[in-house]
């Protein structure tokens, strides 16, 4: 009977150590929960590719791909670390306009020729 009541024992105390456990595998799985989205990125050739998916490729983003054809930017990164909306500013840093940033005049003005991408404009150095 005694041995009965230690495996019983034994048992329920496991179980308590199971169900306390659980909430800490909930918030570890929060955080590497991985989030796929796109931004509407202008640009209009390799180099800006280039540029576009550098600046976006920092801490808790995972890949930055854009497309030259539908001008999106395809990210696939942690909310947990970093926001969709600090990756568009960085975007717009480095002189692409986002749908919710403007690159800066003097950044933008300073990309090639070839990366003129706001409406019929042409850039002189």
């Amino acid at each position: 009977m005694k041995n009965i009541f230690k495996i019983i024992s034994v048992f329920a105390l496991f179980m308590a150590i199971i169900s306390i456990s659980q909430p800490t595998v909930a918030a570890n799985s929060e955080t590497k929960k991985v989030v796929t989205d796109t931004i509407h990125v202008h640009g209009v050739c390799g180099m800006c590719k280039d540029r576009i998916e550098n600046a976006a490729l920092v801490k808790g983003v995972k890949k930055a791909e854009w497309n030259k054809k539908t001008h999106e930017l395809e990210i696939v990164y942690k909310p947990s670390v970093i926001s969709i909306d600090e990756i568009e500013k960085l975007v717009a840093k480095a002189g692409h306009d986002t749908e919710n940033h403007i690159a800066d005049e003097k950044v933008y003005n300073s990309l090639p020729a070839c990366c003129a991408y706001r409406s019929g404009e042409v850039k002189f150095h």
